[in-house]
């Protein structure tokens, strides 16, 4: 049904997508920071007439290619990353920004998504309502990605590589932190928005891929637990780091399950944004979320974030770096309790070294806990790309990645995809994801 009424209102956006973006700027604080990874949408902007506007937009991400990871399952990819060899529909996101006077904005985004394996699917990934009040005071609330860092407010069209960071997944969730509450948010009076807090309370919406992946994902976490059982090398020790320790996934081999680590009903968020504009950076941010997960107690997940974009040899460079940390109060099959942590760090930047060809890179690792069953990840990824800007407010963004793995000190992957991006309406660059 869901895909249903996406595919209905499709005409409708398209037919006014001709309008420009909203006129605010992204330092307000109704509007979280856009993704610096579409320069040719994000200048758009002019002021329109009307108490109503109305700003559609439609995106499309495919992928092809593969990856030596059974299934791609062990590499973590994270929601909407490609699952399969071959031919992969990441999603087609349908939305629009509708702005009422000069207050209150309506923001939804639904995504469509597909694999051979599942067929169709589709979520809501935002749904709420945003009220500006004086003070530089604003309200928002329904459903939306959590201010936790910069990749956790970037939906699929805005990520600048094939698939979220690990250490993102790991730490927040496999979409990420998508919250269904209420935030408040505020800009520091005379610092021209430059400082920025917000503070809001929900719980996590749930998420799962299809009955038939999560089939495919049990079988195949259960075949790498009982790897080498059947093969006698007299590598006994080796048999049995393989048979009690995960390969990456939440909960498998581990005295705790991390599925349960994840924050659930009842967690409060908060973030601090700052916008220094000197030295390369533009902005940094301190995150926190806490409150009860899976196992009936509490987590606690920090982040600090920093970036930038600037020029280098006369062409546009960008960067960003985030750190996570969790820590969680947990409680084993038998209703012990305990506890475990983790941490989880990436780097990444681009370049477009000729006018809309860019290249970047990203090195990333998290830390595990074999308490936990997740074992300690590397991963290094490095992509060319190219943007070909179709007509106004309109660009096909294309890009050839390839990423090492390295699981946890016993095994390497390498994966190889070729990405496809249509953007079409600027409306998303203007307001928060």
């Amino acid at each position: 049904m869901h895909r249903a009424a996406s595919l209905l209102l499709l005409p409708a956006l398209l037919a006014a997508a001709e309008d420009p973006s909203c006129d605010h700027e992204t330092g307000h604080p109704a509007h979280l920071s856009g993704s610096p990874h579409h320069p040719h949408l994000g200048d758009t902007r002019t002021d329109e007439p009307g108490w109503f506007r109305f700003h559609p937009h439609l995106n499309a991400a495919i992928a092809l290619g593969g990856s030596t990871s059974e299934k791609n399952f062990g590499l973590i990819p994270g929601g909407h990353a490609p699952l399969d060899d071959g031919f992969n529909l990441q999603g087609t996101e349908v939305g629009a920004v509708m702005e009422f006077g000069e207050m209150l904005s309506v923001h939804a985004n639904h995504n469509v998504f597909w694999d051979r394996f599942d067929g169709w699917d589709s979520e809501w990934e935002d749904a709420y309502a945003a009220l500006e009040l004086p003070g530089g005071v604003t309200l928002r609330g329904g459903q939306f990605f959590a201010p936790f860092g910069q990749e956790n407010t970037y939906h699929l069209h805005d990520r600048p590589f094939v698939e979220p960071p690990i250490s993102m997944i790991r730490l927040l969730g496999e979409e990420g932190l998508v919250v269904q509450g209420a935030e408040l948010a505020w800009a520091l009076p005379g610092s021209e928005e430059r400082w920025i807090f917000r503070l809001g309370y929900g719980q996590s919406r749930e998420h799962r891929h299809g009955a038939t992946r999560e089939l495919r994902r049990e079988a195949f976490e259960e075949a790498v637990e009982h790897a080498g059982e059947d093969h006698d090398d007299g590598d006994e020790d080796h048999e049995e780091e393989e048979e009690h320790h995960g390969h990456g996934f939440a909960g498998n081999g581990g005295v705790y399950d991390a599925e349960e680590a994840y924050l659930g009903d009842g967690f409060f968020f908060g973030r601090v944004e700052h916008r220094p504009g000197i030295g390369g950076i533009d902005r940094a941010g301190l995150s926190f979320a806490a409150g009860k997960n899976g196992f009936d107690r509490t987590t606690w997940t920090a982040g600090a974030d920093v970036g930038g974009d600037a020029a280098w040899g006369g062409r546009p460079i960008w960067w960003q770096g985030e750190l996570f940390y969790r820590a969680v109060e947990a409680r084993d099959a038998a209703g012990i309790e305990g506890d475990f942590d983790e941490l989880g760090i990436y780097m990444a930047g681009g370049l477009e070294f000729i006018e809309d060809w860019t290249v970047g890179g990203r090195l990333e690792w998290a830390s595990g806990n074999r308490m936990s069953g997740n074992e300690r990840r590397w991963r290094a990824s490095t992509h060319v790309g190219r943007v070909v800007r179709l007509g106004d407010n309109t660009d096909l963004h294309t890009r050839l990645q390839y990423s090492y793995d390295r699981l946890g000190g016993y095994g390497d992957e390498h994966s190889i995809w070729l990405q496809f991006v249509l953007n079409f309406g600027a409306a998303e660059h203007g307001h928060a994801h």
